[in-house]
């Protein structure tokens, strides 16, 4: 299975001057955990997500308002792309203790990887097995 498979598109987006606030009221909006920070031609310069949001902020007891992604983004993004293997991506994830990658296609962001994608990807692989067990138990009463 590849990342394009599994992965969320269309990823949230602000520009490098979106302030602070904003951020959190679009994160509140959307139900989301992490921005993306990006360039006029969707290149990828970062991303943003709750936990930084606290520790830069609201830890460091700075006016959200006053502040810009491009002073609190992560630069040094780890992206993939969506043809990369899934047990792959995911061994990324745990080896360097994130919970978003970014997915990136000729140099432009396609979509973002979360943990979150691997749960509703776990939940539907046990709607599966479920199933087939109910269908299994169906065919074998019938057939006593």
């Amino acid at each position: 299975m590849k990342v394009s498979e599994v992965m969320t598109q269309n990823p949230i987006r602000v520009s490098r001057k979106t302030s602070a606030t904003e951020i959190a009221r679009l994160m509140d909006k959307e139900n989301v955990g992490s921005v993306l920070v990006v360039t006029e031609n969707d290149e990828l310069l970062g991303i943003i997500t709750e936990r930084m949001l606290v520790l830069e902020i609201v830890a460091a007891d700075k006016h959200p308002s006053e502040v810009k992604a491009e002073e609190i983004m992560w630069e040094s993004a780890i992206s993939v792309p969506p043809e990369m293997d899934i047990n792959k991506a995911a061994v990324l994830l745990e080896e360097l203790e994130i919970r978003y990658l970014p997915v990136i296609d000729k140099g432009k962001v396609v979509g973002i990887l979360s943990v979150s994608d691997f749960a509703g990807l776990l939940s539907n692989l046990v709607d599966c097995v479920f199933a087939e067990l109910k269908y299994r138990r169906k065919k074998r009463l019938e057939r006593d």
